[in-house]
């Protein structure tokens, strides 16, 4: 559990010194040079949570608790002549323990990565297929027994193919419309 805490406390310093920035040299260089991934957007986020309640001397009662969540989020997306591909990754933990002695409880534990490829059939309409795949990276318990195992890495997991159209009137919407899947 240490390893745990200490691996996202790392995470979330590292990701916060973490910058960059383009001098004027390197503007013009790039404006000159030839780009070989041209058509792909990437970004991506990195955000980590943590709580703590500590209840002394409160009339109204209460329990500590402490909580760290963390979420990894990227995507990659492409679009150029009549193609565009969209993919994303979302990875999420968290934990938490409640009480004086209380045990640590799996409170977020999720993988969902989406890719959805479209060829353009008018300006803003695709023929569109889509896969998402969705599971766990830990084993889940029937709390407050946690020797009751419920779930475990990759079970449940789901996988979805759909076939379709995507609406895409700009870059910030998307309504994909999924008759067959």
């Amino acid at each position: 559990m240490k390893k745990i805490i200490i691996f996202f406390i790392s995470a979330f310093i590292i990701s916060s010194l973490v910058y960059s920035q383009t001098t004027e040299a390197e503007k013009i260089l790039r404006i000159k040079t030839t780009d070989t991934i041209s058509g792909w957007k990437r970004g991506g986020v990195i955000r980590m949570s943590f709580t703590q309640a500590s209840f002394t001397n409160w009339a109204a009662g209460g329990q500590n608790s402490i909580s760290l969540n963390g979420l990894f989020s990227m995507f990659a997306n492409y679009k150029k002549n009549n193609n565009s591909w969209d993919n994303m990754l979302d990875v999420g933990y968290g934990f938490l323990q409640q009480g004086k002695d209380g045990k640590v409880i799996k409170t977020d534990d999720k993988i969902d990565f989406t890719s959805k490829y479209g060829r353009a059939a008018s300006a803003h309409w695709y023929y569109a297929f889509l896969l998402n795949f969705k599971t766990q990276m830990a084993p889940g318990y029937n709390y407050p027994n946690d020797t009751v195992k419920i779930s475990n890495i990759f079970a449940p997991a789901y996988l979805i193919l759909a076939l379709g159209m995507d609406y895409k009137p700009n870059d910030h919407f998307s309504a994909f419309l999924a008759p067959v899947n």
